[in-house]
């Protein structure tokens, strides 16, 4: 060690040798009532309201509608809901949802995978949970953990509150046992954030996450394929509201189920609410929190039921065409072809003229896949067709459509001038590499007709 380095480690000893001294020739400073004596702890995680943490458990369980749930290291408080079956959410009852998600719900329709097992339905487990944040990590916990399931006819909700991370352990203990007796878990963003959170946490204190073989269906994909990435194409104005291009739960309960919170606490304001509580065990800041939770999960199993409803009714049963649009998405990534050609041709016959020209473009590829290249020119013919005539530039899919009219007549239906009269609307609305391919079959189709040959 260099005599610099002993130098300050000497004078750091000194400094606390004196810090200590003066310590000790200092009164004791009052204790404030009902608190012990002993280090001082961060107030972010032991409440400092002069009472035991398993009394504020008690007395959070009491103001809350719940019940202290005990474990040897520790304890959290479980709270217990039912909503029967004649209650509404939306625009249906919650018996209705139920039937929705019977056995033969077409759940593998929207799970390329297919590996839902054969009694999937027997209890399906919907899960969400609210955390201290958003940052992800060790520091990251989830102090509510809500899991719901139908209970006969009527609508059950679990949730798991902690009232300090102290009783982490036994949250976790408690959600192992529903996960234990459920077939099927379903979440809204939960592949991406929830579960892996939570397995965290199982690993976080060395125990085996029961989510390894408890098979899983993400909601939120399927949503955006239905109601979400079709829609922000086809929004033209900027005074649209944000919320209704989202594709959020709380976005798709309004537009799909006609359901509306009222006085919901917003999800950025969770977070200060529970730290707000801890610091104060002040627990009527969490029962908005709780509300918000209990919410998310009975939109959530509304909104997976009424998508199961749609995909076995078929298009006939969507409210707008946009929805067939993204319920034939669904038909054609499951190989039902059939059925996407009825929810496209549908869809095709809406009076907005941008999800007329979508759903036209769709069922066009759809058709020449199936080698019906003829219905496929019609198709795209209808999409080029609504073109405006006032000299802007042409949408993506209607020069989508002239390319593909362009290859259609020089090399089926052998009509060289049509061909050309397509190869040079391209020409003239291409830009990059798209112009150089357009010149490229401009030129060869000149070619072609000055000389009276077909090759291909």
């Amino acid at each position: 060690m260099s005599t610099g380095i002993r130098d300050l480690s000497s004078r750091l000893r000194s400094i606390i040798r004196q810090d200590v001294g003066r310590s000790a020739d200092r009164p004791a400073a009052p204790k404030r009532p009902g608190r012990e004596g002993g280090p001082v702890r961060e107030l972010t995680y032991i409440p400092d309201t002069g009472s035991p943490i398993e009394f504020q458990s008690a007395r959070a369980a009491r103001l809350l509608g719940g019940t202290v749930v005990e474990h040897e290291a520790g304890a959290c408080i479980a709270i217990d809901r039912v909503r029967e079956p004649d209650e509404w959410h939306g625009r249906r009852q919650i018996g209705a949802y139920l039937a929705h998600l019977s056995g033969d719900a077409p759940m593998a329709l929207f799970d390329r995978r297919r590996t839902l097992p054969p009694d999937w339905a027997a209890r399906v487990v919907f899960f969400d949970i609210e955390t201290t944040g958003l940052s992800g990590g060790a520091g990251t916990i989830a102090f509510l953990v809500g899991c719901a399931w139908f209970d006969g006819d009527a609508f059950r909700i679990r949730q798991f509150f902690l009232s300090g991370p102290a009783g982490e352990t036994a949250l976790l203990a408690e959600l192992g046992r529903v996960f234990d007796d459920a077939t099927l878990l379903v979440t809204f963003n939960g592949r991406t954030f929830d579960v892996p959170l939570m397995e965290t946490r199982w690993a976080f204190h060395r125990r085996s996450s029961p989510t390894d073989d408890l098979p899983h269906f993400d909601m939120l994909p399927p949503a955006r394929r239905l109601w979400g990435r079709l829609r922000e194409p086809l929004r033209r104005t900027a005074d649209v509201a944000a919320a209704e291009r989202s594709c959020s739960l709380t976005s798709l309960e309004r537009s799909v189920l006609g359901f509306h919170r009222l006085g919901d606490v917003p999800g950025f304001e969770i977070p200060a609410r529970y730290f707000h509580f801890l610091r104060t065990a002040d627990a009527s800041v969490i029962e908005g929190v709780l509300d918000h939770n209990r919410h998310d999960l009975l939109s959530l199993a509304a909104v997976t039921a009424h998508a199961c409803w749609l995909a076995k009714e078929g298009p006939l049963a969507c409210r707008e065409p946009i929805e067939q649009v993204g319920l034939g998405g669904l038909y054609e990534r499951a190989g039902d072809r059939t059925r996407a050609v009825e929810a496209y041709e549908l869809a095709a016959r809406a009076t907005d003229r941008d999800v007329r020209r979508l759903a036209l473009a769709r069922l066009a590829v759809l058709l020449r896949r199936d080698a019906r290249f003829d219905d496929a020119a019609a198709a795209w013919q209808g999409v080029l067709g609504m073109a405006r005539d006032t000299g802007d530039r042409l949408t993506a899919l209607e020069r989508r459509a002239a390319e593909a009219l362009a290859i259609h007549h020089e090399h089926r239906a052998r009509d060289l001038p049509r061909a050309r009269r397509y190869a040079e609307v391209l020409c003239g609305q291409a830009s990059g590499r798209a112009a150089t391919d357009a010149a490229y079959r401009l030129n060869r189709l000149n070619r072609k007709m000055s000389g009276g040959l077909f090759p291909d």
